[in-house]
């Protein structure tokens, strides 16, 4: 059985615990071999065409989509592995302003829903990714690799510890009010705290007490766990959070570290309660536990060391590690999966990166390296050059003319962009992207109906492919085609919480037509938004309200409810009310504007204030850690 896992080559936890390791451990499997391969490698098409199984991690590529239908008429298996609700980010976390864009989410959701199975590591993510239409999903949770010795007992002040990536910065600042008191009441004891420099501010002890370390490898992590007699583990309830795994509990139990864990979903079925480690569901209740272990070294011993007992005998990798490949033979219904590895493929692999036994792993290597130095140059005359070269060199490396042709395409050099993009074709039958590029060429020949007609053969025949959508129905607007609305609603109803995607049918409508049009897509998704969604939203949306109030229509009824419903879903936008007063005002409605127009002017002093004694536009973290803990807690 060939198994490939195509992603990025990460060095934190979720890349060692979901990807890398099980794959050393599969690849240890008889007639089992597994290959984790970077999402640009130069074999990576190969490997797409032949693996029996592939899983992909999420990267943000929408020719995923054509590549699991072409394994699909080919009778393969691809599994989407999801172990973590992206959805409900915290709105600092790095990687929550590209999680802001609905074309983001779309792609995840579609991958859930298309692929043949997903994998996950908590019940509480399986429960989610199935009311999302996954068909099949399978939890694996995670697993120790490498168990140490329970260490030893070390005399030491007794001594609290915490580590977390920033998307934890506001679990910890929840407690740390009331970790800081019980500090300060204890002066025999030390706090230690492995993250961002940053959290240092949520402390104010002597430096002899407070032991920081910033966030790193998780073997640093592992050693920092070597340092603490008592962890904690505050979640606050987000779905983020109750989606996490049980990890920490792992780690804590193999570092011979006695846990307190909130009582929320990650921990609540595998911690015994003052066997395994100890439960709090409030800050208060924390520091009470907090205190039972402090005060009885027996109690903090015993559950030390039970809770290593535990993850010894039930966690460990090596396992389990059957279970996946078990599960991946239950879909072998047409005999897909390959009793053994071709060997055309093997010689392929031998020298292409790393081998252990049955596993190999293919990095960037110099090609993928060029490529990737070329696609991030911000010239695209240089872009287009590098591109060149490297396609001249490397004329077998699909990726290189793909991206060459949209380079091509953006130099408006369609004709020469079309010859890279057939070679795309030509490597990479499936890619979407190189389909609709060519359209975008045909489109820049001023050969529009041509371009029209390759964007909605793609639609029909790709009916989850995102991007053919949006450029046909561009593509319809500016020629104010008599079909564009009826577009619009097909990918409305393919796409229904995409409004970025609704918001470019918009202009396929008439000046009339707007204001009910974007009413229903208000109305659609206005419920939707999450904390981390909810800024990028408003000011997508209301930028499209605006547009639509500023045309000049008879009839403004349709343009007051439109603003009724804005105001309604963003509340707090100082010029949605203000617009809304004013076409109150203008219509006739002048004491029921007032109250509008007051609420504005209340903003608007407020926001002049705020800017008059705090000129920086950057809101400081812990106001907005405040004001996030509130805002979960409310819900």
């Amino acid at each position: 059985m060939l198994i490939v896992q195509v992603g990025d080559f990460g060095t934190d936890g979720d890349a060692h615990y979901r990807i890398h390791a099980p794959a050393r451990f599969m690849g240890l499997i008889a007639g089992v071999v597994c290959v984790d391969v970077h999402f640009h490698h130069h074999l990576l098409p190969m490997l797409a065409e032949k693996a029996d199984v592939l899983v992909l991690q999420f990267f943000s590529d929408w020719d995923l989509i054509p590549l699991l239908s072409m394994r699909k008429k080919l009778g393969k298996i691809t599994i989407f592995e999801a172990n973590d609700f992206f959805f409900d980010l915290q709105p600092w976390n790095p990687i929550a302003r590209s999680w802001q864009d609905p074309e983001i989410q779309e792609l995840y959701m579609q991958l859930l829903r298309l692929s043949d199975g997903v994998q996950t590591s908590t019940a509480y993510l399986a429960e989610q990714w199935r009311s999302m239409g996954a068909s099949k999903v399978e939890v694996f949770p995670n697993q120790l690799v490498h168990l140490r010795a329970l260490p030893e007992i070390v005399e030491r002040p007794f001594t609290v510890g915490w580590a977390g990536s920033p998307g934890h910065f506001a679990d910890l600042y929840h407690v740390a009010p009331y970790l800081q008191n019980w500090l300060d009441a204890h002066p025999d004891t030390h706090l230690a705290i492995m993250t961002n420099e940053l959290a240092m501010e949520f402390f104010h002890l002597d430096p002899s007490r407070f032991h920081f370390k910033p966030f790193g490898s998780i073997e640093s992590y592992l050693d920092f766990l070597g340092s603490i007699d008592v962890g904690i583990a505050p979640l606050l309830p987000t779905q983020y959070n109750k989606g996490r795994s049980d990890v920490k509990f792992l780690e804590y139990a193999s570092c011979g570290v006695a846990g307190i864990y909130q009582n929320l979903e990650p921990y609540r079925n595998i911690v015994k309660d003052g066997e395994t480690g100890l439960f709090f569901n409030t800050p208060e209740e924390l520091i009470n536990q907090l205190d039972r272990l402090y005060q009885d070294t027996k109690l903090r011993l015993h559950i030390r060391d039970q809770a290593y007992d535990f993850a010894s005998k039930q966690r460990r990798m090596e396992d389990h590690i059957g279970d996946r490949v078990e599960w991946y033979k239950t879909f072998d219904k047409k005999n897909s999966v390959s009793e053994g590895v071709d060997d055309q493929i093997l010689i392929s692999l031998e020298g292409a990166g790393e081998k252990q036994a049955g596993y190999f792993q293919l990095r960037a290597g110099v090609v993928e390296k060029q490529f990737l130095e070329a696609s991030a140059k911000t010239s695209v005359n240089e872009q287009g050059e590098s591109l060149k070269n490297l396609t001249q060199q490397q004329p077998a490396y699909s990726f290189g003319w793909l991206k060459l042709g949209e380079c091509l395409n953006g130099l408006r050099q369609p004709g020469d962009a079309i010859k890279a993009l057939e070679k795309t074709l030509e490597l990479m039958p499936y890619s979407g992207r190189a389909k609709i590029e060519i359209a975008r060429s045909y489109f820049l020949l001023e050969d529009r109906d041509k371009a029209v007609a390759l964007l909605k053969q793609v639609c029909l025949s790709e009916t989850s492919f995102l991007p053919a959508w949006k450029y046909l129905l561009r593509l319809l607007a500016i020629q104010k085609a008599g079909d564009g609305i009826g577009w619009c609603k097909k990918a409305d109803a393919g796409f229904p919480s995409c409004y970025s995607l609704s918001l470019i049918g918009l202009d396929n409508y008439s000046a009339e037509e707007k204001p009910v049009a974007l009413l229903e897509i208000l109305s659609r998704v206005g419920s939707t938004f999450s904390i981390m969604e909810h800024p990028y939203a408003r000011d997508v949306l209301s930028r499209a309200v605006f547009g639509v109030v500023a045309l000049p229509l008879q009839d403004k009824s349709p343009v007051i409810a439109l603003l009724q419903k804005a105001h309604e879903v963003f509340p707090e936008s100082t010029r949605i009310v203000a617009e809304l007063g004013k076409v109150l005002y203008a219509t006739g409605k002048g004491v029921e504007a007032q109250k509008y127009f007051d609420f504005a002017c209340s903003q608007k002093l407020a926001s002049d204030l705020c800017q008059q004694e705090y000129p920086t536009k950057e809101i400081p973290y812990l106001w907005q850690f405040s004001q996030f803990i509130r805002q979960v807690l409310a819900q």
